[in-house]
């Protein structure tokens, strides 16, 4: 369909329309944009708190849990105690004594592992902590993870520490966990090792994993956070912005739009028309509603043409009269 065949106010209505998609692209990409950064805002929350964490339990070695663990997880050593005496705090007084305790080492390692399993899917996001040379199976990557690895190991001495994409529906986001001294007391090499403590990783893990990761040194990198958050779409997430108030506005602006157009573009220029094909057809007392007026004191440009198509009929008339008495 040619431009041409179409009035006015069919074009003007096709540019609006046009107009609208292109705003709603936009605004679709915009929020898509701020989607994303509110996603990776809340990985990088995330992986900050589960740092801290682990840093926390690396400066004290670990932790000891009473009586409990995990049988999935385990732990790396056990104490066992037939008399523990009970202290206040501060305080040399005897409170009492207990008989068979048991405490049980979580080192950050299996403490985090322990977090990562109450927070699966439960709150919309989940994490683990992986690693390419993985001590337990459990921290071995998957193929998004191995990318995230290697991504982030090259951007590593650039000072870029973390990697997101999307996968799938889900969005994952990685930080890097580089070797600190207290992580030395476990990855680091064997004379740097607790005797005791490499024991206990051997047994519980092999000989093989224990020697792939350890030999680490300060500042490496030991791995990656990952995390996994399950979020609404983006156009779900887009529907609940909007309301009532949002259509109204759209419509009130469509309205207003047209009415601008129809009163100040399309009815003029309809007038222009019809008065331009009555004086091609010697209909010369016809009123534009310009009389009087000077172009060079009005700025709109319809109105400018209505004023020069005025004194063209104005011209024809005069001509028409001179003719006549010629006659």
């Amino acid at each position: 369909m040619k431009l041409k065949n179409l009035t006015i106010g069919q074009k003007v209505l096709i540019v609006f329309l046009i107009v609208v998609v292109l705003a709603t692209l936009s605004f679709i990409h915009l929020l898509q944009k701020t989607y994303n950064n509110a996603l990776v805002n809340q990985g990088r929350s995330i992986s900050q708190e589960i740092l801290i964490f682990r840093k926390w339990a690396a400066s004290f070695g670990g932790l000891w849990t009473m009586n409990k663990y995990s049988p999935d997880i385990g732990y790396l050593m056990e104490l066992e105690s037939d008399n523990g005496i009970v202290k206040a705090f501060n305080s040399e007084e005897s409170l009492g004594n207990l008989s068979n305790l048991h405490f049980y080492l979580h080192n950050p390692a299996l403490a985090t592992r322990e977090l990562s399993k109450l927070s699966n899917v439960e709150y919309g996001w989940s994490f683990k902590v992986v690693s390419d040379r993985y001590m337990a199976k459990e921290s071995k990557p998957d193929s998004w993870e191995k990318k995230a690895i290697s991504v982030i190991k090259k951007e590593l001495p650039s000072g870029k520490d973390e990697f997101w994409s999307w996968d799938g529906d889900k969005f994952r986001f990685a930080k890097a966990i580089k070797v600190k001294k207290a992580c030395l007391k476990c990855h680091g090499t064997q004379s740097e090792i607790d005797p005791t403590l490499y024991k206990a990783m051997v047994a519980k893990y092999g000989e093989e994993a224990v020697r792939r990761a350890t030999g680490y040194k300060e500042g490496d990198l030991r791995g990656i956070i990952s995390v996994t958050i399950l979020p609404p779409g983006v156009l779900s997430t887009a529907l609940n912005f909007i309301d009532f108030w949002n259509i109204g506005a759209l419509i009130l602006a469509f309205l207003i739009f047209w009415y601008f157009a129809k009163r100040e573009i399309i009815t003029p220029i309809e007038r222009l028309t019809k008065a331009a094909h009555d004086i091609s057809l010697g209909k010369l007392d016809i009123d534009l509603g310009v009389r009087g007026m000077k172009e060079e004191e009005v700025k709109d440009e319809i109105t400018k043409l209505a004023i020069a198509i005025d004194r063209l009929r104005a011209s024809i008339q005069i001509a028409m009269e001179r003719l006549r008495k010629k006659r």
